[in-house]
């Protein structure tokens, strides 16, 4: 897995990786595939076991692809508008508002692994990113995460060492604050 580029989402505050082998930048992915019927069918009927165990009890296949199509359209029009202008309410920053440090007590701020959730209680919905500052992320993927920890599954764990590797990418290449940002024409 290698990343080959980075890519605008909205100037300024939120950008994403693409990875070697894909067509398009990982938050474009994310919102792609949850807007997909046929790859959420797919990825349901292969984690119904999941859908039966914690906070998602009977929840049936149809239901879940239905759930995932109409927050994913809500949450990423959450994300855009916050990345946009900066600020909602009394809040300023994607940091305040969209994304949060992965591990609980993380108090490191730089290259600091982080997640968004769903705009629903209870939402499955992840997007991983690094922060940069307070209203700059660089997205390293997505998942649907329908177990306690990231590690209990296949497709989370993929998400961890994606952003790893989003980590590593930037501190190689000294994108380490948002000024190294304004120096670079990114697509």
């Amino acid at each position: 897995m290698e990343i080959v580029d980075i890519f605008v989402v909205e100037k300024g505050s939120l950008y994403a990786v693409m990875f070697d082998g894909f067509d398009c930048d990982e938050f474009a992915l994310a919102f792609r595939n949850w807007g997909d019927i046929e790859y959420l069918e797919d990825f349901f009927e292969s984690h119904k076991y999941d859908l039966l165990l914690g906070d998602y009890k009977d929840i049936a296949v149809e239901e879940a692809i239905l759930k995932t199509v109409e927050e994913s359209l809500s949450f990423e029009s959450k994300i855009r508008k916050v990345a946009q202008k900066g600020s909602f309410a009394n809040k300023t920053s994607l940091q305040d508002l969209i994304f949060y440090p992965l591990k609980k007590n993380d108090t490191k701020y730089l290259l600091q692994e982080s997640k968004a959730y769903g705009s629903n209680e209870k939402s499955w919905l992840r997007i991983y990113a690094v922060r940069i500052s307070p209203n700059r992320y660089v997205v390293s993927g997505s998942a649907i995460k329908l177990r306690d920890t990231m590690r209990d599954a296949e497709n989370t764990k993929k998400e961890l060492l994606k952003l790893e590797l989003t980590s590593r990418y930037l501190k190689d290449l000294g994108y380490l604050t948002d000024d190294d940002f304004g120096y670079i024409d990114f697509k």
